[in-house]
């Protein structure tokens, strides 16, 4: 009985002090819109900021970022000539509280694009007692690392403001990071180098292991917004 008279009060009294929040955050506060850019170990790209409140403002952005190099290796006297092709980046939709004026919170989720391909083929053949074995019989490999989960939430701590509240033009720092969950790695190989893709010997699942720690995308941004209209 106690309890059903508690709960109504309490229900009341919060929304008391929300609304006694919200009357003197918006003390003096206009709604402001803009366009920042950013750049960011998740790439470079651009949001919409919309500041509907003086203490919460919204965010819709994307960024991307890819990089592609050739490079080779020596592996048991066989040379390999291979290929690393990293993408990473998002499209995101995040909240910032401001705890303070300058220090914010930050939360939400994106689409995670993260992908990382390394692939390559033998470039030398393997002498193998008296026997040469060609380049071509030693095979291919290719291996895939995808995150296991491609909506990735996002938390994240930042200093100074995604969207002025007086000024046109606002400048942020950010740290945070996505749960991308334990990385999922697919092998595929061919030739004298098909084992390694063989479930039996189980190279897969071993190096699996030692990747699922890094279950968490680290994100530093900085970002230069532009406040077009207030209203």
């Amino acid at each position: 009985m106690l309890m059903k008279t508690i709960k109504p009060i309490l229900l009341v009294v919060l929304i008391g002090v929300l609304g006694a929040l919200n009357l003197s955050a918006q003390k003096d506060f206009t709604k402001g819109l803009g366009i920042a850019l950013k750049t960011s170990t998740n790439g470079f790209g651009g949001d919409v900021v919309f500041n509907f409140q003086k203490r919460l403002s919204m965010r819709l952005g994307f960024e991307q970022l890819a990089l592609n190099r050739d490079f080779t290796f020596t592996e048991e006297s066989v040379d390999y000539d291979a290929n690393v092709d990293y993408k990473t980046g998002s499209l995101s939709l995040l909240l910032d509280f401001y705890v303070f004026p300058h220090l914010f919170i930050t939360g939400g989720a994106g689409l995670n694009m993260f992908q990382t391909i390394i692939d390559g083929k033998a470039a030398s053949g393997l002498q193998f007692g008296d026997i040469m074995i060609p380049q071509s019989k030693i095979g291919t490999f290719n291996f895939q690392v995808d995150p296991s989960s491609k909506l990735s939430p996002y938390l994240g701590i930042g200093f100074g403001r995604t969207l002025g509240l007086k000024k046109k033009v606002g400048f942020a720092f950010e740290l945070g990071g996505f749960y991308q969950g334990p990385p999922q790695l697919t092998i595929a190989s061919t030739g004298l180098l098909s084992p390694t893709s063989n479930p039996d010997q189980d190279h897969e699942a071993r190096l699996e292991k030692q990747i699922n720690q890094y279950t968490v995308y680290p994100v530093l941004k900085f970002s230069l917004s532009y406040r077009i209209v207030g209203f």
